[in-house]
């Protein structure tokens, strides 16, 4: 049995590491807040707003997020809400992420919400415009399509060269898929 002066004393003196990228949110903190889906929402909400919201908004908002195939966003509403008004915003605000006003039902950004800004920024894989991307794939299945037409419906000594332009097409298909910039969609 240890006594509690030793406990007290050990406890007192243990240190948190805290990551200057997180500006002062340690690790069981930031895991505690984003464990909880109407936290993640909330401020997934917030991140998309540099201005402040209504709690009215934000919480339509969270309950659309939240909200499954078979729960109605608005059924949800008065539940997350209330929530948000009782439990979470206070709690967000208490470590900074949020800046909450109780009484003008008020929410916006906190000072340290750039500590978890990178979690709720879309994942930029490609810089692309979709319409600048290359569809091999139709039109490959255009052109063997086609060309097996022609090779079944032709005269049959012209069958050799057209199966011989059936597989260069899709060696270049290959290759344009493998050397491309650009994204290739099938």
């Amino acid at each position: 049995m240890v006594p509690t002066a030793v406990l007290d004393a050990v406890l007192a003196t243990e240190e948190t590491t805290v990551s200057p990228d997180q500006d002062g949110l340690d690790d069981a903190t930031m895991f505690d807040i984003l464990d909880n889906e109407r936290r993640r929402a909330c401020l997934g909400c917030l991140s998309e707003h540099e201005t402040e919201l209504s709690v009215n908004d934000l919480g339509r908002q969270v309950a659309r997020v939240v909200a499954d195939a078979e729960t109605d966003s608005d059924d949800l509403y008065d539940s997350v809400y209330i929530s948000l008004c009782q439990t979470h915003l206070p709690r967000l605000d208490a470590v900074g992420l949020v800046e909450y006003e109780p009484d003008r039902k008020r929410v916006r950004q906190g000072p340290r919400f750039d500590a978890i800004r990178s979690q709720f920024e879309p994942a930029r894989t490609n810089d692309c415009d979709p319409s600048d991307t290359v569809r091999t794939g139709p039109i490959a299945s255009v052109l063997t399509v086609l060309i097996g037409t022609a090779a079944v419906v032709g005269p049959p000594t012209a069958r050799p060269a057209l199966l011989l332009g059936l597989v260069v097409t899709h060696l270049l298909v290959l290759v344009l898929a493998s050397t491309s910039t650009s994204p290739i969609t099938y």
